[in-house]
């Protein structure tokens, strides 16, 4: 079982949240594989920090990491905001954790950059894991 830790701090876990730290952001390899076939470049991974946030029921990664690696939508989905109901788009994607590959066939995009972070890890792929979120340690386990 491959498991993923990250040690901080309490106070940074207070102050910053559940962040993973240089994550890396890729095509999944279905569409790596459609590139090769046609003799196409495949863009760079982008690295870039990502917040757990179990309050989400969606994974987003930021509209800008989206355009740079030039991955078209395959869906729409409503998304209940504070402000109400908002039509966003989906999009397939790959992260990479130290020993850990996840392609997700649907993740939101929304522009994160205020907010310092590539992504946001919701339920719906923390819900493939078990995490462990150790405060007092200021320690973080996902276990795949």
């Amino acid at each position: 079982m491959p498991v993923y830790e990250i040690r901080s701090s309490s106070d940074i876990l207070k102050s910053a949240g559940a962040i993973l730290p240089n994550i890396e952001i890729s095509l999944p390899q279905i569409l790596v594989d459609e590139l090769t076939k046609k003799g196409m470049p495949t863009p760079k991974p982008i690295a870039g920090n990502a917040l757990i946030d179990t309050g989400a029921s969606a994974t987003v990664v930021d509209l800008s990491v989206i355009s740079s690696l030039q991955i078209s939508p395959v869906g729409v989905a409503t998304v209940l905001t504070t402000a109400g109901p908002v039509q966003q788009n989906l999009f397939p994607i790959r992260f990479v954790l130290p020993g850990l590959v996840i392609d997700v066939s649907a993740v939101l995009g929304a522009d994160l950059r205020p907010f310092g972070i590539v992504s946001l890890i919701g339920r719906d792929i923390l819900s493939s894991f078990l995490m462990i979120y150790h405060g007092r340690a200021g320690m973080i386990t996902l276990a795949f």
